[in-house]
């Protein structure tokens, strides 16, 4: 069994990698606060392997002092630590700092990312394939072994699959243990604008899994963080008014792109009900869907049925109402013009289509005034995949009408 421990202090002296934002995180160094927190992690340590994730080096005096390590490499003795893994840099990789871990089997891990010297300027890694040989020739002339992190979809790589393939036959020629990374956005680091800007996309799990495929001897790692799309405060606005940016920008683009690649279907939910958005947000404290709230509470298999909300910034699954940007933003139809009108039905047609292919349901129902541009581009995109939609309001009922909820619940139990 394997151990899994998060070790904050001080922070990631390098801190430039464009694809890390954990290195921008500033901890206070207290040796004391980090025995207290690795006694209580250990107290019932009956595992056999311990990982420790540090955000930096666990090697560099001045995240982790050497008093701390040497308490920790003597805590992992006492506990029986058959197999200790470590991250660190190669820079702080020296004969010296390992050797408080004689006797131990420790495996240092180093993020090569990508054995090419270029991309490594490129990410800003602050190291190059030679600095990664020599901590390697280091760590074994030490008797630990060598784990190395390697990333799959790199930016600045114009042809992933032959740098990744080429980066792992490198990468054996060192290391003890090799784990291929699906590198995903996070969102304090300078890569979260390269995803925004449409210069980088993400693998969705089933591209990662293709393009690894042919592997051998490596481990796989397809989410290292779990995954959703998130944005420093700097980034976010509220978005009130209609048409052009307001329906299609960066940000709303991105979140679709995340709803139909990575985003999965909460298990269980086999009919899916397509609901118009409220003024008020999140959605789930307006009359209307408190209501539909209720009315699936009280139906046999309501907790089959899965809300997804219609509006300017997409589709929207309702585990996501209280996210931003869905609960900052104020789209007014009396402002819209018949060109806004038909802007928007031809957006959201094409949102709704890639959501669709997507995930699937046994059931498509929907509560949508008939006229509306939402319903009329949920109906375009159904009709394109010859899915069968069901719209559970009357022709001439209003979404806030009893005759109206009294027609879902109708329907629901239908």
């Amino acid at each position: 069994m394997v151990k899994r421990m998060v070790l904050e202090s001080g922070q990631c002296e390098h801190a430039k990698c464009i694809f890390c934002g954990y290195s921008k995180e500033r901890v206070p160094v207290n040796v004391q606060r980090l025995k207290v927190k690795l006694d209580k992690e250990l107290l019932d340590f009956s595992d056999d392997e311990l990982r420790v994730y540090s955000s930096g080096s666990f090697f560099d005096d001045k995240q982790f002092p050497p008093e701390f390590r040497k308490y920790f490499a003597e805590k992992c003795r006492q506990k029986g630590v058959s197999k200790l893994v470590l991250e660190s840099v190669p820079k702080f990789i020296t004969a010296k700092t390992l050797a408080d871990f004689d006797g131990i089997n420790l495996h240092v891990a180093v993020g090569l990312e990508v054995a090419d010297n270029e991309v490594l300027l490129k990410l800003n890694k602050g190291f190059t394939v030679e600095d990664y040989v020599r901590a390697a020739e280091t760590i074994h002339q030490s008797g630990a072994k060598l784990r190395t992190y390697l990333l799959a979809n790199p930016p600045f790589v114009d042809d992933i699959k032959k740098s990744l393939y080429e980066s792992v036959e490198f990468a054996k020629k060192y290391s003890d243990s090799i784990v291929v990374i699906n590198l995903l956005p996070h969102y304090m680091a300078p890569l979260l604008d390269m995803w925004l800007d449409g210069r980088w996309n993400f693998l969705s799990r089933e591209e990662f899994h293709e393009l690894t495929k042919d592997l051998k001897g490596v481990e796989l790692d397809e989410e290292t963080f779990h995954f959703v799309p998130r944005f420093p405060p700097e980034k976010k606005r509220f978005w009130k008014g209609v048409g052009g940016e307001f329906l299609d920008n960066p940000q709303y683009h991105v979140w679709q792109d995340y709803i139909a690649r990575w985003y999965h279907v909460p298990e269980g939910k086999t009919t899916v009900l397509f609901l118009p958005c409220s003024y008020k947000k999140p959605y789930s404290r307006s009359k209307t869907h408190t209501a539909i709230y209720h009315i699936l509470k009280q139906i046999p298999g309501g907790n089959n049925v899965h809300r997804v909300v219609i509006s300017s910034p997409g589709v929207i699954p309702f585990e996501f109402n209280n996210n931003y940007p869905f609960n900052a933003y104020d789209w007014d139809e009396s402002l819209e013009t018949p060109k806004i009108k038909r802007e928007y039905i031809k957006v959201n047609q094409k949102r709704i289509k890639a959501y669709l292919k997507n995930h699937k349901y046994k059931r498509y129902l929907c509560f949508f005034k008939h006229s509306s541009e939402s319903y009329q581009a949920l109906k375009q995109a159904c009709d394109s995949l010859g899915i069968k939609l069901v719209n559970c309001m009357g022709a001439g009922d209003t979404v806030h009408s009893h005759e109206a909820l009294k027609g879902l619940e109708d329907c629901l139990k239908g």
